[in-house]
Formats: structure tokens, C-alpha cells, sequence
């Protein structure tokens, strides 16, 4: 019998050519609907077009990926299965002393298999056969189990039959003859001849396409790894969200939280004990004092949409500081401030409520995530709202967008040069300082605990 275990490369194309099949598998599934309908109202064709695609490039990056991942191991274990049915084959031994039911002789091993059924352990057939040529000959595997069969039925007495064989040119004629009724049944067989394998002209630049190289398989799997960890962590996140609001069942008016978070209005960082959790989440203290003296709803902590930061401001209407003074000053825009603890202004804040006929919602002007291709990879980036609309069409019923102005590309563009010079120098300038202290030997004294 010619051995299973073939070479690495071997294993390693056949691993190969199965991903392509499954990867093209997956694509014929997401280019069968040719009708692009629209998914639900107010969604294009075109929308749905760019859905179907962006699913598509993620289903075969997944599939892609995990092929990859599981390729190495995968043929090692197709070469350890062939490798132990190679040596079952060569190692075991036929049972002694059997003998032919009709002449009692011993009988010979003429012929031996390895059989594979299934989950079923492996095991090899061997066939004995009378020196006297008796019948009928008798097979039996290396545990000792002989190996029989049920004889087919007469299809019109249903008594057994008996079968002879003979050879013809191209195969074989079987005869089934009943001993009760007569009946008498042929049956002719093909020898069995491998198909030849066809061309397959794409297979190349498939290969290509869904077999990754190695430095796109680390990609996809430091990929992985940043998501499973994410899923972890949220995992977590999950399972602690839960164990605070069963605690604030038994605590309905809030608690202290142990360890340190960041205030879900101002967004400092809390000392251990410097902060309050209740059904509208994390503040700090001084935002907490601020809830309670009036100067905030209680909201404002749980809602983002209701309320623009200075930040938000700046963000999506390119608000500068002087600018937004000056507003506040003439009673444009209404600002909400959080006191500390009474005094002066710890945090400033913009409530859609306060002014409604000035500030439109926050969902009007949210940053829209693009796509794009560049040297070969699909790139991912948010852009402003007001690249999409008209923003003066837009914001039209909104008293902000009779105090703004359309700014050149030219002026972008030297905005966010000098914007880059800053956060350049500013990078530059952490550096040196970081070399000034490894020179001296200075490290950087932890934060103490208030």
C-alpha cells in the first residue's frame, strides 16, 4: 500500500486550496442577490450596496484570518493522523490459526487494508484465503473481529442470495442468484477511474486574495488580540455594572466607589472615595455638590446628547475661546457653571434646553466615519458634519449659523498645519524633559492619595 504521509508542501496546498473554496464560498453567498432593495425606510439602494460590501470584505477578513490562525496546527495534525495510519499499517498483525469453514485447512493472508470509518479507531482488514480455493473466503481485523456481512435479499421471496463475480474489460458484472424462487439479478460496475482535475485558471490570484502572507497574518492576529481583550474588558465592565446597581438597589441614594474614575460631566479623574455613583452614574464631588445645589440637572450626567462642552463646541463649529466669551457676554448662548464647592468655576457646560433656538441637537452635527483606500488598504477616518450638508441649509433653524462663516480650504489646511506644528513641539518639548530627568536620574514621584 503507498504511504499516506505525504510532504509538508503537500499538506500545506491542500490547506491552501480549502480556504480559497470556503472565502469563495462566502463571496458567492453575499453577490447572490443581484437586487440591491433597500434594507428599511430611508435606506438607498446605494446604502445598502456599501452595507452588503463592507459585510463582505469583514466576513472574508474573519475567514481569511482564522485560516490562517488555525493553518500550522491544522497540518500538523493531518501529518500526525496519516503518520499513525502508516504505522498501524505496517505494525499490525494478522490473528493465528484461522481456518476454512469448509475444509478445515489453515488459511493464508493474501490481501490487507487499513480501514477508516468515521469517528471509528482505525483498524486493518486482513483477507484469508483457502489453499484449496474453498469458499467462502473469510476476513477478519487485527483486534480479532471477524469481518461479515448480511446477504442482500431477493427482491421477490426476500430469501438471501447468492452472489458470483466476473471479470469484464472495464469492470466487473456481479450476479445475484435466489436458491428459493430462481430470481436471478445482474449488475455491472465501472472499474473506478480519478477524475481528472480540472484547471482552475483563478486559483493563483485567489490564493492571493484569501491566503494570508505572514505579516498579514500577525496583523490580523495582534488585530484579534486587541478585540478579545476589548471583549474582556467589557466582560468585566458588564459584570461590575451589574454589581453596582444591585448595591444601588440596596443603596437607592448613591455610594463612594473604590479605586479611581473619571466624572461622567467633567470628566476628571476621582481619587478613591472623592466620588459618587447613583442612577445617573460617576461625578466627582464637586460636580455631585453642584446636582445637589441646583446649578445642573441630574441628568447631565447620564445624557451627553442634552448638553455642549466648551470642547464640543470648538470641535464641531470650530467655537475658539474669545469667540465664545463674547457670545456668552452679549447673551447669545446661556452657559451652565459648576461652582467649586460655591466658589468661582470649576466646569462650564452648554444645555441644548437653555438654548434651544440657538444650539440645534448634538446628532445634527456628529462626525461621519469615511473609507477609503490607499497603498492597497481600506483606511478608516472620521470627518466633520458640515463636509457632507450644506451647513447654512442645515443649521438654518438654529440661531448659531448666523454668526458663522464658511472657511477656505486654504485656511483649513494652515489650521491644521499649525494645529500639527503645536501638538509637534509639544512632543518635542515632553521628550527633552523626559531626557533630563533619565540624565539626572529623576523619576517622576507618584501621585499621592487625597
Amino acid at each position: 500500500m503507498e504511504t499516506r504521509l505525504k510532504s509538508y508542501q503537500y499538506y500545506a496546498d491542500l490547506y491552501d486550496r480549502f480556504t480559497v473554496e470556503r472565502c469563495r464560498r462566502s463571496e458567492e453567498f453575499f453577490k447572490k442577490d443581484k437586487d440591491e432593495k433597500e434594507l428599511s425606510e430611508g435606506v438607498t439602494k446605494e446604502q445598502t450596496a456599501a452595507i452588503k460590501n463592507f459585510a463582505l470584505e469583514l466576513c472574508l477578513r474573519i475567514e481569511a484570518g482564522e485560516r490562517y490562525i488555525n493553518r500550522e496546527k491544522t497540518i500538523r495534525e493531518w501529518m500526525d493522523r496519516d503518520r499513525k495510519k502508516d504505522e498501524l499499517y505496517e505494525s499490525a498483525q494478522p490473528p493465528e490459526d484461522i481456518r476454512c469453514l469448509t475444509c478445515r485447512n489453515r488459511l493464508k493472508v493474501t490481501w490487507k487494508d487499513l480501514w477508516s470509518l468515521g469517528d471509528k479507531e482505525d483498524r486493518v482488514l486482513f483477507m484469508f484465503d483457502c489453499p484449496n480455493k474453498c469458499l467462502p473466503r473469510r476476513a477478519f481485523f487485527n483486534d480479532g473481529e471477524e469481518w461479515r456481512t448480511d446477504p442482500d435479499p431477493c427482491l421477490k421471496c426476500s430469501m438471501p442470495l447468492t452472489k458470483t463475480s466476473e471479470e469484464k474489460t472495464d469492470g466487473y458484472l456481479v450476479i445475484s442468484t435466489c436458491s428459493s424462487c430462481g430470481n436471478v439479478e445482474r449488475e455491472e460496475h465501472e472499474w473506478f477511474k480519478p477524475k481528472e482535475e480540472e484547471i482552475d485558471l483563478s486559483f493563483a490570484k485567489d490564493r492571493d486574495r484569501f491566503c494570508l502572507t505572514e505579516e498579514k497574518g500577525k496583523e490580523y492576529q495582534d488585530e484579534k488580540y486587541r478585540m478579545e481583550g476589548l471583549s474582556k474588558f467589557m466582560e468585566e465592565w458588564k459584570e461590575e455594572d451589574e454589581r453596582r446597581k444591585k448595591k444601588l438597589e440596596e443603596n437607592p441614594k448613591g455610594f463612594h466607589l473604590e479605586g479611581r474614575f473619571s466624572c461622567n460631566i467633567c470628566h476628571a479623574g476621582t481619587p478613591e472615595g472623592d466620588n459618587w455613583y447613583d442612577e445617573y452614574g460617576i461625578k466627582c464631588l464637586i460636580c455631585q455638590k453642584a446636582i445637589d445645589e441646583g446649578e445642573i440637572p441630574a441628568t447631565v450626567a447620564s445624557d451627553k446628547e442634552s448638553w455642549y462642552s466648551k470642547y464640543d463646541l470648538e470641535d464641531r463649529f470650530s467655537l475658539k475661546g474669545t469667540t465664545l466669551r463674547k457670545w456668552i457676554k452679549d447673551g447669545l448662548i446661556k452657559p451652565r457653571v459648576i461652582s467649586y464647592y460655591g466658589k468661582g468655576s470649576h466646569y462650564e457646560l452648554f444645555l441644548i434646553e437653555d438654548n434651544k433656538d440657538f444650539l440645534p441637537p448634538k446628532k445634527m452635527t456628529e462626525s461621519q466615519s469615511v473609507r477609503e483606500k490607499k497603498d492597497g488598504k481600506i483606511w478608516t477616518h472620521f470627518e466633520p458634519w458640515y463636509r457632507f450638508v450644506d451647513p447654512f441649509e442645515h443649521l438654518k433653524d438654529y440661531g448659531i449659523i448666523k454668526y458663522m462663516r464658511t472657511v477656505s480650504e486654504e485656511e483649513m489646511k494652515q489650521r491644521e498645519e499649525e494645529k500639527a506644528e503645536k501638538q509637534k513641539a509639544k512632543a518635542e518639548r515632553r521628550e527633552r524633559l523626559r531626557g533630563i530627568r533619565l540624565k539626572k536620574g529623576i523619576k517622576r514621584s507618584p501621585r499621592k492619595k487625597t
